[in-house]
């Protein structure tokens, strides 16, 4: 079975020119450019440039991402900041999930004017992260869909979005797409070291922050979004919105309060 899942360009990264204010938007682990596309058609019809860039193992570089690492992620991001900000009058910080984990990591060195964080991914929900670093060497790979039930109308409509045309009765396409989703345990405990970049980070961020968190959001969960908002040592404007996890999707219940804030912390000096 071929891999189709990233046959779209923007899975690669983007750069939307509109205006001398720009933004820079991090994915979230597994994610790619190609989920916060909405996002930044918003701020571009609004006049911001908006970029988003492919972190390293993750989308077409999904081969590499048992060799990826924390800190790859978080210099890959700074150094796409660094481009940005050099010809902003104005620049906007925005990470989604780990991708909020990441604009935290760096935005105490960044100095962003505004930086805005969507369902931080700042520490695990499942307790059992704890032991990570030990686990890698014992299991290597985590497989979410392993048991995945292909007759399960929502199993059925993820798999449809990831990998479309695929035969979702086939059994070997199923086995191929269970191993296509397979995530190496090692990058599991990468992603558990961007939360602790985060949270060493967050008493020194200065930056205006808006950070939205879905409330029924069971992988950022709630509780840890708004105790890590009352460690910035900025101001901070925490909206709480409907709906789970995925708040850069254009169907989340709370799409359009998200995309609101965004772009009035993007446009505004401060966040208000």
């Amino acid at each position: 079975m071929t891999d189709t899942r990233y046959a779209h360009p923007d899975h690669l990264g983007y750069r939307l020119q509109a205006g001398s204010t720009r933004a820079l938007l991090i994915p979230g682990f597994m994610g790619t450019p190609l989920e916060m596309r909405p996002l930044a058609d918003a701020l571009a019809e609004a006049g911001v440039s908006a970029r988003s860039v492919l972190l390293p193992g993750f989308g077409p570089d999904a081969g590499n991402l048992a060799r990826a690492s924390a800190r790859q992620w978080i210099e890959a991001a700074a150094a796409a900041w660094d481009e940005e900000r050099a010809n902003a009058e104005r620049s906007v910080l925005i990470g989604f999930s780990m991708g909020g984990a990441i604009a935290a990591a760096i935005a105490r060195e960044a100095r962003p004017d505004s930086l805005i964080l969507l369902a931080p991914h700042i520490r695990f929900a499942d307790r059992r992260a704890l032991v990570l670093p030990l686990l890698k060497h014992v299991m290597r790979e985590f497989q979410p869909f392993g048991n995945a039930d292909f007759n399960d109308p929502g199993v059925r409509a993820t798999f449809s979005e990831m990998a479309p045309g695929a035969d979702l009765d086939d059994p070997d396409v199923q086995r191929e797409l269970r191993r296509q989703t397979a995530i190496p345990t090692s990058a599991l405990d990468e992603l558990r070291r961007t939360t602790i970049a985060a949270n060493r980070a967050a008493p020194s961020i200065a930056a205006p922050t808006t950070i939205v968190q879905g409330m029924q959001d069971p992988t950022s969960l709630p509780a840890y979004s708004k105790a890590f908002a009352e460690r910035i040592g900025g101001p901070v404007r925490f909206l709480p919105v409907p709906g789970d996890h995925m708040l850069v999707d254009p169907t989340h219940p709370g799409w359009e309060r998200t995309r609101d804030a965004v772009m009035r912390a993007a446009a505004a000096p401060e966040a208000a």
